[in-house]
């Protein structure tokens, strides 16, 4: 075979990379970061990846919020390449808007932009979120000048803020009887009249969009714009034949009408009126999901499941309280269990007591993802007899934090919540081998119990979240004494024997411990805490405070004792086969994580994205700085300045 010159081999390189066909199976890898630089490479990979970097516009994301809230401090004459305001937006869209297939809006200005430049017709999918919060700088300072603006000064009164806003011009006679202007609130004439376009632009883009949409989201921001008619949204819907995917929560529209008009629909999340008994009358074999946000009658849940025989994932706010729950729910379903995968209800368990065990959960013997706020036992022992192929299990909603308070006088205020050693998640994990998620941060397992039990190997878990309570471990007083004292020379040697003994115990645990979480090598998430403190406390009255360097803090307490230390010598290397590993959480725990525990996960967890534990802690008002905590996230920052410091209770509640 004749060897290639190094010329030679340059230039096969060179025409490699001009491939289309290679350009197009790398470009799904990569990140819109990535596609960004590579399309400025040549022409070819300008013309192969520009449909990439343009498929997906989500204006939360990217640089995207930068450049919107300052988009119309610009003008036309501002040409210079740095400059990305209005004109640069109008500009992109009207030259790539035809390569969009997914957009995601939270900013009126690009509802405005997507239908008027007129070439946004490609669009599969349309989803609006919190149009009426975001404000450019210049909108802001006109807020605040209207909020501050006395009567005398031509301010409004309450009463006037209520008053319909300014009725614009109809783009379309299609539109006439459609829009009724919503309140002027703190709005300009100007904004009114804004607001009045745009909410026109806005379904004149899904009427140009109606052959190719297949989801569709509709907040309630869209109403803060113009209130719409409920009669034209419904013969909107009809016109979206390919429409697979409905989350409206802008209006509430029945049920029945949203099944008859798309048949298409495979998911619907939705706010809907009161739902009365026999909801359906007939058969929908259509819909696989559905997501109900109103208290839902238990006659109407089972109602639902008689009536949509394909239904695959149910999802519904929580049961109405107060009800006398269906006795026979065997009689409605005709005997005949559900198909049921996934059941999710995301508030009130504790309202329903066995009902849930006893009148629910044998009906769904599919079930493979089951999801509620607080898992009793009595539904953990239903879900282990009648549900053979579960998966996941997770929590509803984690809330702002696990600090519980209690107005006893025999506790603390600051004192942390006893501990609630629970058998469940133990049952959980040896009844299911095939477990993807374990996602339950209100529940602690005891160590000690932890190690007793057997598990068969969980190969597939993917989701570790509770927390392990009970590592029985020297106090700061005894460490003290055991390092600074030398056992030959005690008063009372025994004592230092005993020390010895007990840290000896806890570093062998500890180690079992991390050995165990080291054999489910699957794991994306290992999360063993969460925000622990009362995150309330700065507005109570009898709430503890200190002072320190002559200022002022709230005490907020420390991190629960007698928890991991999560160290290299106290087991932390055992966890090396987690090489999937992206989220590392240890919230609340009473760690000692050093700069070397930091190093050897920089290295030995390469797919790390999210640590929770060393974040900065602003939302706590009054705290006292931590420049220990500080120092070792500047250094993981260094390390590896991939990896997010945040606390899942700031991203706000979780719907899963």
């Amino acid at each position: 075979m004749t060897q290639l010159q190094p010329h030679s081999r340059h230039k096969t390189l060179q025409d490699a990379t001009q491939i289309p066909e290679l350009l197009l199976l790398m470009a799904p890898h990569w990140t819109p970061q990535d596609l960004n630089v590579c399309i400025k490479v040549c022409r070819t990979w300008h013309q192969t990846l520009t449909p990439f970097l343009w498929h997906t516009i989500d204006d939360k994301l990217l640089a995207w919020p930068r450049i919107l809230a300052s988009h119309d401090t610009f003008t036309p004459s501002s040409s210079s390449p740095g400059v990305k305001g209005y004109f640069w937006i109008l500009s992109g869209f009207t030259r790539y808007g035809h390569l969009i297939r997914h957009l995601r809006l939270s900013w009126r200005v690009l509802v405005d932009i997507a239908f008027e430049t007129g070439v946004c017709t490609q669009l599969e999918s349309l989803e609006t979120f919190n149009l009426a919060l975001n404000r450019t700088k210049k909108e802001q300072e006109e807020l605040r000048r209207l909020s501050n603006l006395s009567i005398a000064d031509g301010g409004l009164t309450y009463d006037q803020r209520r008053n319909v806003a300014v009725e614009g011009p109809l783009l379309s006679p299609n539109f006439e009887g459609v829009f009724s202007p919503s309140e002027i609130e703190w709005r300009s004439v100007e904004e009114q009249k804004r607001d009045w376009m745009t909410a026109q632009n806005f379904w004149s883009l899904i009427m140009v969009n109606k052959a190719t949409l297949r989801t569709l989201r509709l907040d309630r921001s869209l109403d803060s714009l113009a209130h719409l008619d409920t009669d034209f949204l419904l013969d909107t819907l009809a016109t979206l034949p390919h429409l697979t995917e409905l989350d409206n929560t802008l209006l509430k529209i029945d049920i029945r009408d949203v099944l008859e008009r798309l048949p298409s629909l495979r998911s619907n999340r939705s706010s809907n009126h009161e739902l009365p008994f026999q909801v359906l009358t007939k058969s929908y074999d259509h819909l696989r999901a559905l997501e109900i946000y109103n208290p839902l009658p238990s006659k109407t849940f089972f109602s639902l499941l008689s009536r949509l025989p394909s239904l695959e994932d149910f999802r519904i706010s929580e049961f109405v309280r107060r009800e006398h729950f269906v006795d026979s729910p065997e009689s409605m379903l005709n005997n005949t269990p559900t198909r049921l995968k996934g059941l999710h209800i995301m508030s009130g368990a504790a309202h329903l007591g066995p009902r849930l065990a006893e009148r629910i959960i044998p009906w769904v013997p599919l079930l493979t993802s089951f999801t509620i706020d607080r898992l009793q036992d009595e539904t953990a022992e239903a879900l282990f007899i009648h549900c053979k192929n579960l998966e996941t299990i997770r929590q509803s909603d984690d809330g702002c934090t696990l600090y519980e308070i209690q107005y006893d006088s025999l506790r603390p205020f600051n004192a942390h919540p006893p501990s609630r050693p629970t058998s469940k998640l133990f049952k959980l994990l040896q009844y299911y081998p095939s477990l993807k998620i374990l996602d339950r941060i209100d529940q602690r397992l005891v160590a000690a119990d932890l190690l007793a039990q057997t598990w068969p190997p969980l190969t597939k878990l993917q989701v570790f979240r509770c927390q392990i309570v009970n590592v029985n471990r020297l106090t700061p007083s005894e460490e003290t004494m055991l390092t600074h004292t030398s056992p030959s020379w005690l008063p009372r040697p025994n004592e230092a024997l005993t020390l010895i003994t007990k840290h000896t115990q806890s570093t062998t645990l500890q180690k079992a411990i991390l050995s165990r979480l080291g054999t489910l090598t699957n794991l994306r998430v290992l999360d063993l805490g969460y925000e622990w403190r009362d995150v309330w406390a700065d507005s109570r009255s009898e709430c503890p405070r200190y002072t320190s360097n002559s200022q002022e803090y709230v005490n907020y307490g420390t991190p629960y004792k007698n928890t991991l230390e999560l160290t290299l010598s106290t087991g932390l290397t055992h966890l090396s086969g987690l090489c999937h590993l992206q989220v590392f959480g240890f919230e609340g725990v009473d760690h000692r994580i050093g700069k070397q525990e930091l190093e050897w996960m920089a290295i030995h967890w390469p797919k790390l994205k999210i640590m929770r534990g060393l974040q900065e802690d602003d939302h706590l008002v009054h705290i006292e700085p931590d420049p220990v905590k500080t120092e070792l996230r500047r250094h993981m920052e260094m390390l590896r300045p991939d990896v997010k410091h945040e606390s899942l209770s700031r991203q706000g509640s979780r719907k899963v």
